[in-house]
């Protein structure tokens, strides 16, 4: 059976890792990947169709470029834009920066990304992970118990809504095994991960 700590290391790595890709972080991905054992990048069946070159193509394509393949990576993209949709966008907005803020969480402003970015989100949760690991570690439960909270909130309010779109309206855009395979895995690890 696995402690706490063990569960908890688990998920941060599969979070790191798929904030890697929604970043096109492909560097770290592939220095994460090479460090993990054979027996569990094999879990990853996305990782078998990686090839960096033809991946980072398709990533800008889905969601760099627009066009006929693009997908946006924002969680505003897939508001209603009615005038009172729009306020209800800003002041989601100003609670994920204040969620954020909370947190000490700066990696959006660090890497030049808007804050509702599903990269900024997932990286958001693994942030919470990596704090949980440090209070394990100290033992202070009250701090593991806020962070699973503030994992759970930040994926129930802002994530899911946004994957639950983004899987209806693009699935069909994903034509390359890579990115056809890591969005149905993504969208059910990320689940567990924010509500475990």
């Amino acid at each position: 059976m696995l402690t706490a700590q063990e569960e908890t290391y688990g998920k941060l790595i599969l979070a790191q890792i798929f904030t890697h890709i929604w970043y096109g972080d492909w560097d770290h991905y592939e220095q994460t990947m090479n460090q993990l054992p054979e027996r569990l990048v094999n879990e990853f069946p996305f990782h078998a169709c990686y090839d960096r070159k033809e991946t980072k193509i398709w990533h800008d394509n889905y969601f760099s470029i627009p066009g006929i393949y693009f997908v946006p990576p924002y969680m505003s993209s897939y508001r209603e834009k009615s005038e009172t949709a729009e306020l209800d966008t800003k002041q989601d907005l100003l609670c994920l920066i204040g969620a954020y803020e909370k947190l000490g969480f700066y990696y959006p402003l660090e890497r030049e990304a808007f804050p509702d970015h599903i990269g900024s989100l997932t990286a958001f949760i693994t942030a919470t992970l990596r704090e949980e690991a440090v209070a394990l570690d100290k033992g202070d439960h009250e701090l593991v118990i806020e962070l699973a909270d503030a994992r759970k909130e930040m994926y129930d309010k802002y994530l899911a809504p946004c994957l639950g779109v983004i899987c209806k309206q693009h699935q069909h855009k994903f034509s390359d095994s890579f990115f056809n395979m890591f969005i149905p895995f993504y969208m059910e690890e990320i689940k567990g991960i924010a509500h475990k």
